[in-house]
């Protein structure tokens, strides 16, 4: 068997236990069938699913290049905001008095993750995954991270995990001793917070086509999380936008985010934009300046929908208009001609990066 290194996730359903205990269990089970099945369709590539285990949904990621660690976060938060959501619909759409529709809030979701090394075996037509860390991430499984931070809705970070994330999010330190395996430190990550910030009613800022001046489509034989980080990712940027001296990009928060600006120093001139939407797997906005044109900004949309084969993407350019207000259309002009003819080169470029990275 060949020993493989990436990450190990548990998505495990908190008061389990006494929601079916004090519920009747058809009802019961009608609801943690449909909480485990939004969580099961969170989980594609770069995330294998691996199987479920009663109340929590498992899954791990072979290590090549993705996920890197923003992009794994993100899949962290969006576990979360699916069972949250499907918890509130349910919650909203019910009428039935019994104890099992009634108790549907005592029910929560922790995500444990670690990084490390992990033998995959076939028995018979079951794929299944073993090694020491395999089950040091089941003991994180069982800690007392809520009463000794506070945090309620959380995921659980081993430091080894942290270090292959890299990522400079807001973590609160826990540790705690395992047998066999002593005190392990682990980070805190406050998924409640982080629904509550993808609750807030901020301005959504999105084209359509028609809102568009110019759409351009292109179709990757790629997961949509893959296709996102490739085209988020400063060091894949500069590895398949053809003819880029540097890529780099602002973290207001730690993170690619609303307000990140980005700048892309091409062989023929300097592009900067900002992120002004940004929904993880689903699509982000930006602002873009035009080079040579100072205030000008023409606002872009990328948008990736999931397919039978891969994802599409959808790139639309808006207006342009200066900081008066004033529209440019020779502005627009130029960008057009700019990216008419760079998109379809660097695209295929990003899905041979992908494929020979695999």
């Amino acid at each position: 068997m060949a020993t493989h290194h990436g990450y190990l996730l548990i998505a495990d359903i908190s008061g389990y236990t006494r929601f079916l205990t004090s519920s009747e269990q058809d009802h019961a089970n009608g609801i943690l069938q449909g909480l485990l099945g939004a969580l099961i369709e969170q989980v594609g590539e770069p995330l294998h699913f691996w199987k479920m285990e009663g109340d929590a949904v498992l899954a791990y990621s072979m290590q090549r290049e993705f996920p890197r660690g923003e992009t794994f976060l993100a899949i962290c938060e969006n576990l979360y905001n699916a069972f949250s959501t499907r918890r509130e619909t349910i919650i909203a759409n019910t009428t039935c008095p019994c104890q099992a529709c009634a108790n549907v809030g005592i029910l929560d979701l922790k995500i444990i993750a670690h990084h490390g090394a992990f033998e995959e075996m076939k028995v018979g037509p079951v794929t299944d995954i073993s090694g020491a860390d395999v089950i040091l991430v089941h003991r994180m499984a069982k800690t007392d991270v809520r009463e000794a931070t506070g945090i309620g809705s959380y995921a659980l970070f081993s430091d080894a995990a942290v270090k292959a994330m890299d990522i400079d999010a807001a973590l609160t330190p826990y540790s705690q001793e395992f047998e066999h395996f002593g005190d392990v430190s682990m980070k805190v990550y406050d998924l409640g917070a982080a629904w509550d910030q993808f609750r807030a009613g901020r301005e959504r800022i999105f084209l359509e086509e028609a809102d568009g001046i110019w759409t351009y489509r292109h179709h990757f034989g790629l997961p949509i999380a893959i296709v996102w980080e490739a085209l988020a990712t400063p060091e894949l940027k500069l590895r398949w936008m053809v003819g880029m001296k540097s890529v780099t990009v602002d973290r207001p928060e730690g993170r690619i985010g609303i307000g990140s600006g980005y700048h892309c120093a091409h062989e023929a001139a300097d592009f900067r934009y900002w992120v002004t939407d940004w929904e993880p797997f689903d699509y982000f906005s930006t602002s873009s300046g035009v080079p040579g044109r100072d205030g000008v900004r023409i606002p872009e949309t990328y948008h990736l929908t999931a397919t039978e084969t891969g994802t599409e993407l959808r790139y639309t350019m808006g207006r342009a208009h200066d900081g008066d207000g004033n529209r440019s259309e020779v502005s627009e002009q130029e960008m057009f001609g700019i990216l008419s003819e760079f998109w379809p080169v660097a695209f295929a470029e990003m899905e041979a990066l992908v494929a020979a990275a695999d």
